[in-house]
């Protein structure tokens, strides 16, 4: 993870085949459900915005990734811009503290995702 001038942060992360498709299928389902094309970047900041209304515990992080390998060779790169740096950083910190650690930034990305379209916020 990388941070640049202006309070943006650059992440690049790799992914495995499952956690594409999840990520591409929300990107589908946001765009469809908004009539407008969405970036994996609007995709991941509504997610972020969304999981502030909603609940989850340390067995629904364990469950997603039971469910999804993350582990994998797809690069993604994620700009995360400073109008929504605190929104991706408060669910970071929300997985920490309900995992007792702190989450690499695929298995954030991935699972606020994953926990948006489980709770219908696409």
């Amino acid at each position: 993870m990388q941070s640049v001038a202006g309070g943006t942060r650059n992440i690049r992360i790799t992914v495995s085949r499952e956690c594409f498709a999840l990520l591409a299928e929300a990107m589908c389902e946001f765009s469809k459900t908004t009539s407008r094309f969405r970036s994996l970047r609007s995709t991941v900041q509504h997610a972020c915005e969304r999981a502030k209304s909603l609940t989850f515990a340390r067995e629904d992080v364990e469950r997603f990734l039971s469910r999804y390998p993350l582990d994998g060779q797809i690069s993604i790169w994620l700009e995360v811009k400073p109008d929504w740096i605190e929104d991706y950083d408060w669910i970071r910190h929300k997985i920490a503290d309900t995992c007792g650690k702190v989450m690499h930034d695929r298995v954030v990305i991935a699972f606020v995702v994953w926990l948006a379209r489980t709770n219908n916020q696409f």
